[in-house]
């Protein structure tokens, strides 16, 4: 029993690994947005694996979680949420690609007369479809078949109106690792406005006693969207040489993307040894 155990594992093991090497999909770029002038947009589909792979796209209804994520829309979501598929079109629907193959997704965008101003958005979804024949192994008298499909999805989203984002820093949690010498950085955001924020959270610290200004941690690519009022960001330690002493913390949150040369939110922090939290504490 226990070798069937081990075998089985090991086969289990051995075909996830060789998924993942098989199927890979490169989508550029990883969110669309339009403005009140574009009317189309490209996606560029690329297959960076090395195995044909078949994907239908359709569109799924989500929402952002404020620790970060997406859940997606009830029936009864859906009846409020300013969603973007019902302006939107794309073609081809279903694509295959062999390994190294691309493929051009267009989107056209229709609006309705007097669409409201504010944020519509929906996500596409790339729904890999099944080979012809899945994986089956037999060993020892085993035997099994695993169905392993990746599908992927990104943000469309289509702004009507001058944008009047609003995101401010609201406080944040500083933590300390002794064992591995790193901080943990969480901050909070208070959000406002129609429009979504994009762009980078990037913290910075100067020893009280001295010593330069250095990065510590960032998070890349990150939005506030228009349905959360508070949101919440772990921040990734960059493995900077860092000691628990008093000093000053600076947050910012600068746009990217549509928005680069737009600085949504700077604060600046006095932060002692003592408001550290040890991250390692039982």
């Amino acid at each position: 029993m226990i070798r069937s155990y081990l075998i089985f594992s090991g086969l289990v093991l051995l075909i996830l690994t060789q998924f993942s090497a098989q199927a890979a999909l490169m989508i550029s770029p990883t969110r669309v947005v339009f403005s009140e002038r574009d009317r189309a947009q490209e996606l560029v589909l690329i297959n960076s694996g090395n195995k044909a792979t078949t994907y239908r796209l359709e569109w799924l209804q989500k929402k952002a979680l404020p620790g970060g994520g997406y859940a997606e829309l009830t029936q009864e979501d859906e009846i409020n949420f300013p969603t973007a598929s019902q302006m939107m079109r794309f073609s081809p629907k279903q694509v295959s690609l062999q390994p190294g193959e691309r493929q051009i997704i267009k989107l056209v965008l229709r609006k309705p007369k007097g669409l409201k101003d504010g944020e519509y958005r929906s996500h596409l979804l790339f729904r890999a479809l099944p080979a012809p024949r899945d994986a089956t192994s037999e060993t020892g008298g085993m035997s099994m078949t695993l169905n392993l499909h990746m599908s992927y999805s990104l943000p469309v989203t289509v702004r009507q109106g001058k944008s009047d984002t609003k995101v401010s820093f609201a406080g944040y949690t500083f933590s300390y690792d002794s064992n591995n010498n790193q901080g943990q950085l969480r901050v909070g955001l208070n959000k406002g406005g129609m429009h979504s924020s994009f762009g980078n959270i990037l913290a910075y610290w100067t020893p009280a006693k001295g010593g330069a200004e250095q990065m510590i941690a960032r998070v890349n690519a990150y939005s506030v969207y228009p349905e959360l009022s508070q949101a919440q960001s772990n921040l990734v330690w960059l493995d900077k040489d860092f000691s628990p002493y008093d000093g000053k913390l600076i947050l910012v949150y600068e746009g990217t993307g549509e928005y680069r040369g737009q600085t949504f939110s700077k604060q600046t922090y006095t932060h002692t040894s003592d408001m550290f939290t040890p991250a390692n504490q039982p």
